[in-house]
């Protein structure tokens, strides 16, 4: 003890410097504790949403006017002719024929699988959607309610093709249909010719196909109820 009190009298600086540095340890061990408690981790990663949470997108109010700006862009076509030689979907022109698969609606089509032109004979609305498209959520309620009101007028038909255009699955696509309360037919289609055949640039696409097997009106971009009502009176009208 006596030659260690000796020392820190000989070296009066040291002592002072070390006592320094051990309180600026303890300061600096102390404030890293505090603050680890209470402030958030902002380097976390985002979380992708999943189907349910995102469920809330039918309390959106649809857009008043939709116009192809509101759409969801997808790659374009890689031909303008499909497999079968046929060119595009124009209006006045026969609508191209195509295989699809029901989600939901086998009761109102008689079967599982068919052909477009087995819905022939009565006007249709072919609406063209993608689990992962945004807009297409927004408009399904008003089709729906359309269908609810009007459904024994025409044939109301979505046909999912998120496969074709990078929107997803169609194992996932019938869950959405669930979860946002649709109940009219919807399925998906395995023919990737539909994309150029149908000039799908943007989702949803919507294509009014009179009685006749020809096609009235295309619509691109999500279509409130509004304007749905205002396009199938003029196709009924010319009956």
């Amino acid at each position: 003890m006596r030659l260690s009190a000796l020392r820190l009298r000989r070296y009066p600086r040291f002592a002072a410097v070390g006592g320094a540095l051990l309180a600026l340890l303890l300061s600096s061990v102390l404030a890293a504790g505090c603050g680890s408690s209470g402030s958030p981790d902002t380097t976390a990663p985002p979380i992708t949403p999943t189907v349910s949470s995102q469920t809330s997108v039918t309390d959106a109010t649809p857009t008043a006017t939709p116009t192809p700006t509101a759409a969801a862009p997808i790659a374009p076509a890689p031909s303008t002719l499909g497999p079968t030689g046929a060119p595009p979907a124009f209006v006045g022109s026969p609508a191209p024929d195509f295989r699809f698969k029901l989600f939901q609606g086998e009761e109102s089509l008689g079967k599982n699988e068919l052909d477009l032109s087995e819905v022939a004979g009565q006007p249709i609305v072919l609406n063209f959607w993608a689990r992962l498209c945004g807009p297409c959520w927004k408009e399904m309620p008003e089709l729906q309610d359309f269908f609810e009101e009007r459904g024994d007028q025409l044939q109301l038909l979505g046909i999912d093709v998120g496969q074709f255009t990078g929107l997803g699955q169609p194992k996932d696509a019938g869950k959405l249909l669930d979860a946002l309360g649709v109940t009219y037919p919807a399925g998906y289609t395995d023919d990737a010719s539909v994309v150029s055949k149908y000039r799908i640039r943007a989702m949803p696409t919507t294509v009014f196909i009179d009685s006749d097997g020809v096609v009235f009106h295309t619509w691109t971009g999500a279509i409130d109820r509004q304007r749905l009502d205002a396009i199938v009176e003029r196709m009924l009208a010319k009956e």
